[in-house]
């Protein structure tokens, strides 16, 4: 695939810098991680070789940046969740699921996720750098309201950072591996929503009353999921 100059100048060095990732961010998902260049990255940016180098030491270096602005921006809409209005902890966690669920099935972080799965056998530093895109901080904050849901409800939570990794795991896995696997993924807001509520719902319930009885109802699955992550719609 050809990847064509960018035009235009910019100017200042954080402008050059942002215009390197932008730049970075096609010519991996176009070429893959072998065949990008900082030659290539350059002349997509509109900038010398030099320019970038002067910003990034190497290719993995550049590939790290791109998946931590990535991060930073998923970081941001968590702080934000965080700071909304919404009193009701399991309200901000389903808040918080969906926000994690419209970041992690886009498109660009799916071609990531791609790239890193093609190269990771040849270059485990890649692996490395995918494993933080997002997710530490996002089992603060998840562990930060599970805390307040445990005040407001009369429980514990014994190892509050594994029970928050734990959720994290149990609402984002399935969607996920759906929309790596599905040739045409389904991104429906409101289906996000149903699955981030559904699952919190479900998790919030078990730490509250330790019953696992009268689980709340599964959403339906989508026309395009890969796996029954899901419960199938009854056909008549």
């Amino acid at each position: 695939m050809t990847v064509k100059g960018r035009p235009g100048k910019t100017t200042g060095s954080r402008g050059k810098r942002e215009a390197v990732l932008d730049a970075a961010v096609e010519v991996f998902l176009a070429r893959g991680f072998d065949q990008t260049s900082m030659d290539v990255v350059a002349a997509q940016a509109g900038v010398s070789k030099t320019t970038v180098y002067a910003h990034f030491g190497d290719k993995v270096e550049l590939f790290r940046a791109v998946i931590e602005r990535g991060s930073s921006s998923l970081d941001f809409d968590l702080d934000q969740a965080m700071l909304s209005s919404v009193d009701d902890p399991q309200e901000r966690l389903t808040h918080i699921i969906t926000k994690l669920l419209e970041a992690t099935t886009a498109p660009q972080y799916l071609a990531l996720i791609r790239v890193q799965a093609t190269e990771t056998t040849r270059r485990p530093e890649l692996a490395e750098a995918m494993r933080a895109l997002g997710v530490p901080h996002i089992v603060d904050v998840v562990a930060a309201t599970l805390l307040e849901d445990a005040q407001q409800h009369g429980y514990t939570v014994p190892d509050v950072h594994a029970y928050a990794a734990l959720f994290v795991r149990m609402a984002a896995a399935g969607l996920q591996m759906d929309a790596l696997l599905s040739p045409e993924p389904c991104r429906d807001t409101a289906r996000l929503t149903a699955h981030a509520r559904w699952t919190t719902t479900l998790f919030l319930r078990a730490l509250r009353s330790q019953d696992s009885a009268a689980l709340p109802e599964a959403p339906l699955r989508a026309a395009g999921d890969v796996f029954p992550w899901t419960a199938q719609p009854e056909t008549r």
